[in-house]
């Protein structure tokens, strides 16, 4: 039995260009990730030569083994649970899906990306694409290392876009187990009888559900105290409730020690004496900025483990022609982060009005000030601080508003659940001037999409009462920002209830 199988090929995502003449260019990128395709485009478009080096696949992390084979098989989860819940319909749907079938499903989906991130399409933005593993030998040279030699490259800036790896704990016999991370469970090629997911974080709950809701029996396993940590304790609580509910086991506060073979695959020695038997490991414990082997203390370029130090516009901060874009910079890892980091070093890249532009959008690369999305069922969406938080900054100007759907109309008619939580700070005296939202939660099958609204007035620098006042169409589930933000100024029955902020962990 094969736990460790090679993902799929997608041939049609590998640059071809193995050659060994030297090249030269304006702007060098490393890596064609999300981060390092936005800096290239946006270089390319501003009239410079660009040379994008990728070691793998163009399209990056998002592409193959996050983002979009996630959300699809997520998706494909969904369906099956759907399904299998319309026994209360009168329905008998039994059975579970072809693995091969949904395997296949999640490649067609990364493959509908080709027309836009394959090194072809690159190319006709003007981007030349190269192959192999490159690493600075002198200031402004790169050596590009490939499978037929070796090439060296030349620019006057650089663009550093390698993203991120797995982060693989020290357990005691790990080393010595098949295991899957998120670089390989899309590509598993059996579905497991029994997956153990090792880490209770956005993407352990997310494929947790869905392996649970495809056929698996899922053992989830987290040394915290609850889920998703970063996100409100009731979001954390609302999730572990329904993972238990679909009939996931999950140990919470659970050390693991030791890991061994078994015949059958694999045992998971916890902290305490407890064991958890598996056929298949999923270890999901974070991720760590790719910064080894490339070269950095060459051109004296700074970096730890916490990624390449740069300055809010992504210059580095000690090799002024280097910068950094994504995972690599470390912090919050998203996409849309990885995004917006690549638009400022693309910026950055290209002149000096190119770095003062940088400077300027900046405060767009603070990823952690960019709302962020669990797309489990339900999905779990935070913006900005938590209650704890905002209650150990602000104290008892600190006011919280609550929300249950149960008062929201389009959500009783569907049968959801959920809430939304809005944090705000208190305004002069306690009146409305200078009240402001300093963070929010939402908890709900579009959960992803309310946390946009939610979050949309404190980061334009728009005044709650606007947002409150603002008509939306009924009946929709857009009514929660609306009725919740209500809850700032009014008592009503379907508005959100206003109660002062609490500190520690019962906030």
């Amino acid at each position: 039995m094969t736990h460790n199988p090679t993902p799929p090929a997608h041939a049609w995502a590998h640059p071809t260009d193995l050659g060994t003449t030297p090249l030269k260019a304006d702007v060098v990128v490393i890596g064609a990730g999300s981060a390092g395709l936005t800096a290239a485009g946006l270089a390319a478009s501003l009239g410079r030569r660009v040379i994008l080096v990728e070691r793998d696949r163009t399209g990056g992390e998002c592409l193959f083994t996050g983002c979009v084979p996630s959300k699809a098989l997520l998706s494909l989860a969904k369906r099956v649970h759907t399904a299998h819940g319309a026994a209360t319909l009168g329905l008998d749907v039994t059975g579970q899906p072809d693995w091969a079938v949904i395997r296949a499903e999640v490649r067609r989906v990364i493959d509908h990306f080709q027309t836009v991130d394959s090194p072809q399409a690159i190319a006709q933005s003007g981007v030349t694409v190269i192959a192999g593993e490159a690493a600075f030998v002198s200031p402004h040279v790169l050596e590009v290392t490939h499978a037929q030699g070796k090439r060296t490259v030349m620019a006057g800036e650089f663009v550093l876009a390698t993203g991120s790896e797995a982060v693989i704990p020290d357990i005691e016999g790990l080393r010595d187990v098949p295991f899957l991370t998120h670089e390989t469970i899309f590509d598993v090629p059996e579905r497991p009888a029994h997956l153990i997911v090792l880490g209770g974080g956005p993407i352990g709950c997310e494929l947790s559900q869905a392996f649970a809701r495809l056929g698996s029996r899922v053992t989830t396993v987290d040394s915290g105290t609850r889920l998703i940590s970063r996100d409100e304790p009731e979001a954390s609580q609302a999730l572990l409730d329904i993972l238990q509910e679909e009939g996931i086991t999950v140990h919470l506060d659970a050390q693991a020690v030791r890991a061994e073979v078994t015949p059958d695959g694999l045992r998971l020695h916890l902290k305490g004496g407890e064991v958890v038997e598996g056929t298949h490991l999923l270890v999901a414990v974070g991720k760590r900025p790719r910064v080894n082997g490339l070269g950095l203390d060459v051109i004296g370029a700074a970096f730890d483990g916490h990624g390449l130090k740069v300055r809010p516009s992504m210059q580095s901060v000690t090799c002024p022609y280097l910068w950094g874009a994504g995972d690599v910079v470390g912090g919050p890892m998203f996409t849309h982060g990885a995004t917006e980091r690549g638009l400022l070093a693309g910026l950055g890249s290209v002149a000096w009005w190119g770095r003062a532009a940088a400077r300027l959008r900046a405060p767009a690369g603070r990823v952690e000030q960019i709302p962020w999305v669990t797309y489990t069922d339900p999905e779990i969406a935070h913006w900005g601080q938590t209650e704890a938080q905002a209650v150990e900054q602000y104290g008892e100007r600190v006011v919280v508003v609550d929300y249950d759907f149960t008062h929201l109309d389009r959500a009783v008619t569907e049968g959801e659940k959920g809430f939304v939580k809005l944090v705000a700070v208190r305004g002069v005296l306690g009146t409305p001037l200078g009240l402001r939202v300093v963070g929010a939660q939402a908890v709900g099958s579009r959960a992803g999409e309310l946390i946009q609204g939610l979050s949309l007035s404190p980061r334009l620098g728009v005044h709650p009462l606007r947002t409150a006042l603002l008509p939306v169409s009924y009946p929709t589930f857009s009514e929660a920002t609306r009725q919740t933000y209500l809850g700032l100024f009014t008592e009503g029955q379907h508005f959100g209830r206003a109660r002062p902020g609490r500190a520690g962990p019962a906030a």
